[in-house]
């Protein structure tokens, strides 16, 4: 066969395979109807309607508050259950709060017994109650029948520690109980004690000393023998720890390791006065990529090390060996943390 035919041939197969290919389609047609026409014709279903108290922007509002609101939502949830959170700022876990659901609601009052005792007392003076009924030792009190002839009972527990107490709200007579009431009277004596216990808290920081302040403590940079020095700082090791830390934290340096244990900071300082120096260093020494940083460089390691002395604290330089340094750099490391510490 020549080529000619070779190809009359193909062609004669393709063909009979493209009609083939057509029937098979027909066929499928009557296995799987083409629903095009009917899909077409179909009318879009109405969009759903959201309730409003549903909607996104509700949703949205009530969640997110202001734009430049930075409370949590644990904090919105705080100051819808606690109307002390919001007004007197106090610690949660000191402040009066209302806590419990139901027949267990409750308010928690941290203080004396006693005190809290007295001033549930007077806030039914406030209210324009007398007291009825009171034991003291089983921490029942009823007052007087209100305007609408309600009368309310106080329940008082001791709380989880002897330094707190629980009070629950009810009506004397629980036939007459109204939910709605017992709570708005119960938020109320919340209100009145969270002032007191935020009076209290005033009164206790103006009667509480100030702390000295840090900044009086003597700071003296003393020469030593060899060329050396320390820095002498009348503090004790805690105090001065501590500031010689923050010193180390906001002045630039890098703090590669810490051990308070053995007084130590390890530090990474550049001395801007050898910076020239460093500039003038040969290219190929900035290539030793492979070589540890405190072996290439070790005039740029220092410990700062602290010795406690007493009620006093003093402050030496060592090396990157850790050994005692009069370098210049070491002094001008010194100096620097002299003139943050001293007043």
């Amino acid at each position: 066969m020549n080529a000619k035919q070779f190809k009359q041939t193909s062609l004669v197969v393709m063909m009979t395979s493209v009609l083939s290919a057509c029937g098979a389609f027909s066929n499928l047609d009557e296995v799987v109807p083409d629903n095009t026409q009917e899909y077409r014709r179909a009318e879009t279903m109405p969009p759903l309607d959201v309730p409003p108290e549903l909607s996104t922007n509700r949703i949205n509002d009530d969640i997110a508050g202001e734009k430049d609101s930075t409370a949590t939502y644990s904090e919105f949830e705080e100051a819808s259950n606690n109307p002390l959170a919001a007004k007197y700022n106090i610690q949660p876990d000191k402040k009066p709060s209302l806590a419990g659901e139901g027949a267990d609601r409750h308010l928690i009052v941290p203080g004396e017994r006693e005190v809290t005792w007295e001033r549930i007392q007077d806030f039914w003076k406030t209210q324009g109650l007398a007291i009825e009924r009171i034991d003291s030792r089983i921490g029942l009190m009823d007052t007087t029948a209100d305007a609408d002839g309600y009368a309310y009972r106080i329940r008082m527990e001791r709380g989880d520690s002897s330094k707190q107490s629980e009070v629950y709200l009810s009506a004397v007579d629980e036939t007459r109980s109204n939910a709605q009431k017992n709570e708005a009277t119960l938020r109320q004596l919340a209100d009145y004690l969270g002032t007191l216990y935020q009076e209290d808290v005033q009164e206790m920081r103006v009667a509480q000393p100030a702390p000295p302040p840090e900044e009086t403590a003597r700071v003296l940079l003393i020469d030593e023998e060899g060329g050396q020095q320390s820095l002498f700082i009348e503090q004790d090791f805690q105090t001065a720890w501590r500031r010689v830390g923050r010193v180390l934290d906001s002045k630039g340096f890098t703090v590669e390791d810490r051990d308070r244990s053995l007084g130590h900071y390890f530090v990474r300082y550049i001395d801007p006065f050898k910076e020239i120096e460093q500039e003038e260093e040969g290219f190929f020494s900035g290539l030793a990529f492979w070589r540890d940083e405190v072996e290439e460089k070790p005039e740029e390691y220092y410990y700062i090390k602290l010795i406690s002395e007493a009620s006093d604290t003093r402050v030496v330089v060592l090396d990157a060996e850790e050994k005692r340094t009069s370098s210049d750099t070491a002094k001008r490391l010194l100096n620097l943390i002299q003139e943050q510490l001293a007043p």
